[in-house]
């Protein structure tokens, strides 16, 4: 009878309840906090490093080893004057964790007009991640592009700056852009630059889809000299994913009165990853 008392005394029965809700936070709490932080920093830093805008570059580069295919197609239009279709085959391939090279092998245009078709040169490009756009203040990368074609050279360099925010992301690339033209290769003596920037607002709707809206200003340097007119486009853009494949839609339409440039842009890419 005593140990049957004993066994049933409230004093001699732990109270697992209570005893539970002392343990959890102690340990089970937070690991399983701890835990959701850094899977959603994963899987933030992987979308993250994909492209969400059609004229500003994502500060982010491919990880080590991995290889993407990127095709561009630009469509330029001028009040029935001027449509012409510019192609770029690009791969992409990350070297290191912060550095990627870019091989385009074959950038050629299309004249609507005529059907005429011209190859334009072969590229070569490498991104220098420096600021992670997610854990830093501000993510950060320079990307410079080399270009050769049969009668011209191009050389560009183009600084990234990028920020996220949740589902939101802003991004602003500023580039400059020189340009020689001739006969030949060898002989290449007509010399311009232009300077560029964009700004891209971003939301994520979905994991599969990205909508938002960007800017471009297009400044011209005509041989070198102080600009003259300066042109600036605005539109929407949305890129759309699914596991390995990418698509990305910008249209661009000029805001600024210059006759001499496109009314209106139209870019897509399409990414797949290997």
């Amino acid at each position: 009878p005593s140990i049957f008392r004993m066994k049933n005394h409230p004093a001699s029965i732990p109270n697992s309840k209570h005893s539970n809700k002392k343990r959890m936070p102690s340990f089970t709490a937070p690991a399983l906090l701890a835990f959701s932080l850094l899977s959603l920093a994963v899987q933030a830093e992987t979308t993250s490093s994909e492209r969400r805008f059609g004229y500003t570059y994502p500060s982010l580069t491919q990880p080590t080893g991995e290889i993407e295919f990127e095709t561009w197609a630009t469509w330029k239009n001028r009040r029935g004057a001027m449509r012409d279709f510019k192609f770029s085959h690009e791969f992409e391939i990350g070297l290191t964790r912060q550095t990627q090279v870019g091989l385009s092998l074959a950038n050629w245009t299309i004249d609507a007009r005529t059907g005429e078709k011209r190859f334009s040169d072969a590229s070569v490009e490498v991104i220098q991640n420096f600021t992670n756009p997610l854990t830093d203040f501000l993510g950060s990368a320079i990307a410079v592009e080399v270009a050769a074609g049969d009668r011209s050279a191009g050389l560009e360099t183009k600084l990234i700056l990028e920020k996220r925010f949740g589902k939101w992301v802003l991004g602003w690339n500023a580039s400059l852009e020189a340009e020689w033209e001739g006969e030949r290769l060898g002989d290449l003596h007509d010399s311009t630059g232009e300077l560029n920037q964009s700004l891209g607002i971003g939301y994520d709707l979905a994991p599969w889809v990205t909508v938002g809206v960007e800017m471009l200003q297009i400044v011209p340097l005509e041989k070198w000299h102080a600009p003259a007119n300066t042109s600036l486009y605005a539109g929407p853009s949305a890129t759309f994913r699914h596991k390995n494949f990418r698509a990305t839609i910008a249209t661009l339409f000029q805001t600024t009165d210059r006759t001499s440039e496109p009314s209106m842009q139209l870019r897509t890419i399409l990414g797949l990853e290997f």
